[in-house]
């Protein structure tokens, strides 16, 4: 497990005060600007990806070698798809899956997991994003958070090998993540994460349980 020290930069607040402009929540911000360091490669389904009109991490995560499909179930996506389901999908289709904010929607989550197992070549990769301190968000519902170490045990019970990631690491970043969308203007959003950021640097320094905070998690597997 890693945790992602997100940077208390100029480029980072310009980031942040951009995304708020577009309506994005400072979990899902950040989750964005760590995908600068993700590559996928080859065939691709997005599962759980909605009509595909306004997925942002395509701004920021590298997919120049990628042939993505999008699938959802209750949206208008590309492909109808029931993740509550038997994917009806061939074995050893894709070299990449993606799963964003996808799985904690998700009861039968464990079968899903199996099922992307199938459907991923041999040493093909799933990136998948689930949040943690975060609110309750039905969509059309909502189901569990899971810590990293349940997460990662899901997915290493299902097959993969997997390395985890914290997004949105200390209690003030956890605290201004449910707190912010209170405050309705962009500039007033960013003001106020530089002084809850300063405090959770603060924190980080004399803080044992810092890491113990954390608003998500960021998982990347390859199929064994």
């Amino acid at each position: 497990m890693q945790v992602f020290d997100h940077p208390f930069s100029f480029s980072f607040i310009k980031h942040l005060y951009s995304s708020f402009r577009k309506k994005l929540s400072l979990i899902r911000s950040t989750h964005n600007f760590f995908l600068k360091k993700i590559k996928i490669n080859g065939k691709t389904i997005d599962l759980g990806s909605g009509d595909g009109s306004n997925l942002t991490y395509y701004d920021y995560i590298d997919h120049n070698n990628a042939n993505i499909e999008k699938a959802d179930f209750f949206k208008d996506a590309e492909n109808r798809v029931d993740l509550e389901q038997e994917l009806l999908i061939e074995e050893n289709k894709y070299d990449t899956i993606i799963l964003f904010n996808t799985i904690e929607h998700i009861e039968n989550y464990k079968k899903l997991i199996s099922e992307i197992h199938k459907i991923l070549k041999k040493k093909g990769n799933l990136e998948l994003f689930v949040p943690f301190l975060v609110l309750y968000h039905p969509d059309p519902k909502d189901i569990f958070r899971p810590t990293h170490f349940y997460l990662e045990k899901i997915l290493i019970d299902q097959g993969f090998n997997v390395n985890t990631t914290l997004i949105g690491v200390g209690p003030f970043f956890a605290a201004y993540q449910n707190i912010f969308r209170y405050l309705k203007f962009p500039l007033f959003q960013t003001v106020f994460f530089i002084v809850f950021e300063i405090f959770n640097r603060i924190a980080r320094i004399f803080s044992k349980d810092y890491s113990n905070y954390y608003c998500g998690i960021h998982a990347s597997c390859n199929k064994k």
